[in-house]
């Protein structure tokens, strides 16, 4: 009977591990919620706002790797230029100081990002351990 009951254990582990399915994400705090809600309105026509998705638009970076390149500085100052001048292709887009500070508190939620090599030989950033999917 132990026998069966530790294979029983063991099997539902590896399906577990098999099928993705971890431990649930950490829960966003208030303000990461209110910026995902921006980004998802404002930003994800171009941008992958998730960690493991593709941008729509092939030259916008997915947060993911945004989150990789700045410091929460540097994303506030990003966001600053963006809402004066916008960026590239990107045009300006109006954001109030809390929108910013949400929207890099979001961007800060997505965790630790691991890069692999996509289908087109560019890296891809997926989240890692317990960043809150959208």
């Amino acid at each position: 009977m132990r026998h069966v009951l530790m294979v029983l254990i063991l099997a539902v582990t590896l399906t577990a591990c098999a099928t993705g399915e971890g431990p649930p994400p950490a829960p966003l705090s208030p303000a990461a919620e209110r910026g995902q809600q921006f980004v998802v309105r404002a930003c994800a026509g171009c941008h992958a706002v998730a960690g493991r998705e593709a941008s729509p638009n092939a030259v916008a970076p997915a947060f993911a790797s945004i989150r990789m390149r700045h410091t929460e500085i540097g994303l506030e100052r990003s966001l600053a230029q963006i809402a004066r001048e916008g960026h590239g292709e990107m045009p300006p887009i109006y954001m109030t100081d809390a929108e910013m500070n949400d929207i890099v508190a979001y961007i800060e939620s997505l965790g630790p990002v691991a890069a692999t090599p996509g289908h087109d030989g560019d890296l891809q950033y997926t989240s890692v351990g317990g960043a809150a999917p959208i």
